[in-house]
């Protein structure tokens, strides 16, 4: 079965681009791939948390997050840069003291 593909006009992705390179000018690329990378840790740590049980303490970030009222990038937007900042650093150690906690999972990894 062929796929059919749409061209954005020429000055469409023109303003694209355009729109993309102003991002990275002023910084909001890296922002966005720290509040991604903030996001992706909240849901796995939580998804450790529903699997395992809570065999550590949470990551500080975690605090206050309830997954069924607010997004995990929801929680990492209203986070302050300090704190979204521990988070982001705390994340791989919490990571790494469950799987040395963990002797199931560190077969697995």
């Amino acid at each position: 079965m062929a796929t059919k593909t749409m061209e954005l006009p020429p000055a469409m992705r023109r303003q694209a681009m355009v729109n993309a390179l102003a991002e990275l000018a002023q910084g909001g690329l890296a922002e966005e791939m720290r509040l991604e990378a903030a996001a992706r840790l909240l849901r796995t740590a939580y998804k450790a948390l529903e699997i395992m049980g809570a065999v550590l303490p949470l990551p500080a970030g975690m605090a206050g997050w309830d997954p069924r009222a607010v997004t995990a990038r929801e929680h990492a937007e209203a986070l302050r840069p300090a704190e979204l900042d521990r988070l982001l650093a705390e994340g791989p150690r919490w990571a790494a003291a469950l799987l040395r906690a963990e002797p199931e999972l560190r077969r697995a990894a």
